[in-house]
């Protein structure tokens, strides 16, 4: 009888990613539709979802592999699971803002700008934000944003996360 290998951290990483990645995006759908405002409870919800998919990827993981697991193994599938649930985000986000509501990046526009008036800010100041801002919330920065955040996002949790679920080898020498 052939001995089963056990997931490698590339497979687990593809199934919790594309977890991750689809959960996001229906978290931003429902901002987008609701009109709420991405701020510190939609983070919260995210960094929340990202947390405990990495948590069960880790354990997974140590339940295949005598209960052993790295800090870097932990932090290598962390990162790649948050690569994965970035770019199947970024994705899904780029199709919706580009084919399905393509008058979302003009009402994000128009949000910050009334934000940015709100803090008093006026005239060429406001002009220069705003470029910057106009430049960011196209389909094409939208995505670009997205993935960059959710990876250097996704890095730090799980260089924190691995720190609490590494498991090490009893039988080891240190």
């Amino acid at each position: 009888m052939e001995a089963t290998q056990p997931p490698s951290i590339s497979k687990l990483a593809l199934k919790y990613g594309l977890i991750n990645g689809v959960l996001a995006f229906l978290l931003f759908l429902v901002v987008a539709m609701t009109g709420m405002k991405q701020g510190w409870l939609t983070t919260g919800i995210s960094i929340a979802i990202l947390v405990v998919l990495m948590v069960l990827a880790h354990r997974d993981f140590k339940k295949t592999h005598e209960n052993m697991m790295t800090y870097g193994q932990g932090v290598g599938l962390g990162t790649l699971l948050a690569v994965i649930a970035s770019v199947i985000s970024s994705i899904l986000v780029y199709v919706y803002v580009s084919f399905i509501n393509t008058g979302y990046p003009a009402v994000m526009l128009k949000m910050q700008r009334e934000g940015l008036e709100a803090r008093g800010m006026t005239g060429a100041q406001l002009d220069q934000s705003m470029a910057m801002v106009g430049a960011m919330l196209t389909p094409v920065g939208i995505f670009v944003s997205s993935l960059i955040s959710g990876v250097i996002g996704g890095l730090i949790v799980s260089l924190v996360v691995s720190a609490f679920t590494k498991a090490r080898d009893p039988k080891a020498v240190y």
